[in-house]
């Protein structure tokens, strides 16, 4: 009789590996993810992060400077996403010395001067200081910077706190963020910039607060470890620059039409992140091309509909496309996260910045050929319409040529060559990628912890106990206890024999 399938939900060890989505469960969890209180208070930094940038990105200086054209703020906002992408790519080039520490005090100290400069500019001009443009973009790409490292910081420290739900520790952040935003920009116009102040000092402090706690979990690699990052196909960045091109040209549209459309377009992330949230908390498993799809299905239709509605049906799919971006953020932090859990040898700060660098130059180029065509046509001509049916158009035949499913392309297309007549996969896997899958579904079926399907990976891979226990950076003991274990659950005596029973391990495709 067939093992019972464990209680491991969707983000167990190896499950992004195979395509899937969830979360890591807390101990003793069985039907929901129990919230311990260190992530609660990790939820809540990085909703201040993320309160920070709607108030600051899309809110504060969307009147600002007083009496400059649309087109020029347009322009300077610009700038904000630019220091984003640019922000990635520096913290990429740095990750890769050993002697760079993402939460040193010097790179805490810089990103707090490059966040904090930004709520002072508009808390100054709030006052009736005039700031000059210059200022006013050099404070916006600052920002971006800062908000590039925070977030780099943040979903660190998720792959640090051991037990946790990935998947809803970025969901109830973004929803959390969406709610701190709506009670700043609820109170007085002059107060709002000090609000950002405020977040933006809470969520750092509260990220020195939740690096103690993490720096000491042995499920991840040193700060100080550098070797070779994990990778990702390339079915998922071309896709991926694409949406945030689009999702650029939305809130481009709905920070053309002032702050009542940008107000209601940053709270209508909450329905989005929720739902990536709940499934976490449910252990709800799905995969990421069934999400592709339907962010997809939900974005195509709102940037369809935009330019043959007005009013307030306007505004509701331009609210939908909002809430699409939510969840497709959500998701892919969660999914950044998880990946740097399943391969330990590199800190995530050190590999994850190359990876969220794709999304923020497709959003950065989204808003900047927006930009362009307010500057040219203004920011409710035709042309604008005729730019969303044409990016609709383009993100579809993306997802479609980049992510295929079905019998889209066969089987193991891109990797080894297998003759079956199975069912084809969403996924094109590679001999690495089949590995993968042999060890997750051997874990499931014979109910292997999380360690033991670590250490099941290493035996499989022919490495000794000696390497594993250098490798993991635990003791000898607990190594040969956690082999013994996974010995006595396959009833196996012997390493090679256990290299054969994965290797020739059934999984479906």
């Amino acid at each position: 009789m067939a093992a019972s399938k464990p209680d491991v939900g969707p983000f167990s060890v190896r499950s992004w590996a195979l395509g899937e989505m969830g979360y890591m469960p807390s101990k003793g969890s069985k039907d929901h993810h129990t919230v311990s209180s260190i992530e609660l208070i990790a939820i809540l930094g990085f909703a201040f992060e993320i309160a920070w940038m709607c108030l600051s990105f899309f809110w504060i200086f969307c009147d600002y400077p007083a009496g400059v054209p649309i087109d020029v703020s347009d322009m300077s906002q610009l700038l904000v996403f630019a220091g984003m992408a640019v922000g990635y790519l520096v913290l990429h080039i740095l990750g890769k010395r050993p002697s760079f520490n993402s939460f040193s005090p010097i790179a805490i100290a810089v990103c707090f001067l490059c966040s904090v400069f930004q709520p002072l500019c508009a808390l100054a001009m709030s006052n009736g200081i005039h700031a000059p443009l210059i200022v006013v973009c050099a404070v916006n790409f600052l920002a971006g910077l800062g908000a590039a490292h925070l977030i780099l910081n943040w979903l660190d420290i998720s792959s640090r706190l051991g037990d946790v739900s990935y998947s809803s520790f970025t969901g109830f952040s973004f929803l959390g963020g969406s709610i701190l935003f709506f009670f700043a920009a609820t109170a007085p116009a002059n107060l709002q910039p000090m609000f950002a102040g405020i977040y933006v000092i809470a969520t750092i402090a509260l990220l020195i607060f939740s690096t103690r706690r993490a720096e000491g979990n042995d499920e991840c690699a040193p700060l100080e470890a550098v070797g070779s990052p994990w990778e990702f196909t390339k079915e998922i960045e071309p896709s991926f620059f694409v949406f945030s091109m689009v999702f650029a040209l939305n809130f481009v549209f709905l920070f053309n039409n002032g702050r009542e459309y940008v107000l209601f377009g940053l709270l209508s992330m909450i329905p989005g992140a929720l739902v990536v949230a709940l499934l976490g908390v449910f252990k709800k498993h799905f995969s990421v091309t069934v999400m592709q799809r339907c962010l997809l299905a939900v974005t195509v239709l709102g940037c369809v509909m935009l330019p043959f509605t007005s009013g307030v049906l306007q505004l509701v799919f331009a609210c939908l496309v909002s809430a699409a971006w939510a969840a497709f953020m959500s998701a892919n932090y969660a999914f950044i996260v998880m990946k740097s859990v399943i391969v330990r040898d590199v800190p995530m700060f050190r590999q994850g910045a190359a990876r969220l660098a794709v999304p923020a130059f497709g959003f950065a180029l989204g808003w900047a050929i927006s930009s362009v065509m307010t500057m040219f046509f203004g920011p409710h001509d035709y042309a604008f319409s005729v730019l969303h049916l044409i990016m609709t158009v383009l993100l579809v035949l993306v997802v479609m040529v980049f992510y295929p499913v079905g019998s889209h392309h066969p089987a193991g297309g891109g990797g080894a060559e297998k003759k079956t007549d199975a069912p084809t996969v969403s996924i094109q896997m590679d001999e690495s990628e089949l590995f993968d899958r042999r060890c997750e579904a051997v874990a499931k079926l014979y109910q292997l912890s999380p360690r033991e399907t670590d250490i099941l990976v290493f035996l499989a891979k022919g490495r000794n106990a000696a390497w594993i226990q250098e490798q993991l950076v635990i003791s000898p003991h607990t190594v040969k206890s956690h082999i013994y274990n996974i010995y006595r659950k396959l009833d196996i005596h012997s390493q090679q024999k256990l290299m054969s029973f994965v290797e020739e391990f059934p999984i479906d495709l």
